[in-house]
């Protein structure tokens, strides 16, 4: 698995980015010590199982990179990951071709990476507001980096039962910003997170914090 990317998005917060070309055999052949293989049998697509591979190894290496030791995940009632033996938090993303994950010594974070692809024009009404709708027009660009922010912040606040359109609202952003903001209201309460975008490749990657 090739690193294609690494920054301090802050200088606490850690990302790393890696490209997903092995096959199943063989990231298993690397699976972390610490890995939870029982949570693995209950996954039957083969492109799951690479994409759950990968991203243990991706996050066992940015622990290591901090100098601790990698000793697992556990995952909360709502399937929010955090590791085990410490208390920094994590976030993860799966896709197609890319692995990428987060950490944080002190504050909640979340990370989500997604494809430009034209369902995103049949979808936004979904998860857009009109203002978000109207701002983003037909551009896929600004649709895919709308997506990955809410998605983010979802991650972020790390419970289910959110509703993207009406629960998290992005402010508004040029498309060569690299830094937004975001409100996502839980239970009557607000968040506000820092929305970090990135683009690598056909893929955007935003990161909430």
């Amino acid at each position: 698995m090739p690193l294609v990317h690494t920054e301090n998005i802050t200088d606490n917060c850690k990302l790393m980015v890696w490209e997903l070309s092995e096959s199943e055999e063989t990231l298993y052949r690397t699976l972390p010590l610490h890995a939870n293989t029982e949570e693995l049998l209950t996954i039957s697509h083969p492109q799951k199982k690479r994409e759950w591979l990968a991203g243990r190894l991706v996050i066992s290496k940015l622990v290591e990179q901090i100098g601790l030791p990698y000793r697992g995940l556990w995952k909360d009632e709502h399937g929010k990951p955090f590791l085990i033996g410490h208390p920094h938090f994590i976030s993860l993303t799966h896709t197609m071709d890319y692995i990428g994950a987060v950490l944080h010594p002190t504050r909640p974070i979340g990370i989500d990476m997604e494809k430009k692809h034209e369902k995103l024009l049949r979808t936004a009404t979904k998860y857009l507001t009109d203002p978000e709708r109207e701002l983003a027009g037909n551009r896929i660009e600004d649709l895919c980096a709308l997506w990955c922010c809410k998605e983010a912040l979802y991650k972020l606040n790390g419970r289910k039962k959110i509703s993207f359109k009406d629960d998290i609202h992005v402010h508004p952003f040029r498309p060569d910003t690299p830094v937004t903001a975001g409100v996502l209201t839980d239970n009557g309460q607000s968040i506000t997170a820092e929305l970090h975008l990135r683009w690598i490749g056909d893929y955007c990657l935003a990161v909430a914090l």
